[in-house]
């Protein structure tokens, strides 16, 4: 089962990828509803953004561990924002 987090902090490798290294902070508030995320009090996109500059510093050119050190820092910024949803999905 992977956590919100890590689906959208592949996400953002892909935008990021894609657009040679820009994510546009007009696509994150659709990325976040999207992967039932909201971001935590006192936090802005800004934020978002700074966490893939961070998950990117002094980590080696491969991408599942860029991924995976993005999954770390949108934790610090994001939550889930409905539980019922994320739960739903896996349950049986």
């Amino acid at each position: 089962m992977r956590l919100p987090q890590e689906i959208f902090a592949e996400a953002l490798w892909v935008e990021w990828f894609v657009n040679y290294g820009n994510v546009c902070e007009k696509k994150l508030p659709n990325l976040l509803r999207r992967h039932n995320l909201k971001l935590k009090k006192n936090k802005t996109l800004d934020n978002v953004k700074l966490a893939i500059g961070r998950a990117f510093k002094n980590t080696p050119c491969v991408s599942s561990k860029q991924i995976e050190r993005i999954a770390e820092e949108i934790d610090k910024v994001c939550t889930i924002a409905n539980w019922e949803d994320a739960v739903a999905k896996y349950k049986v």
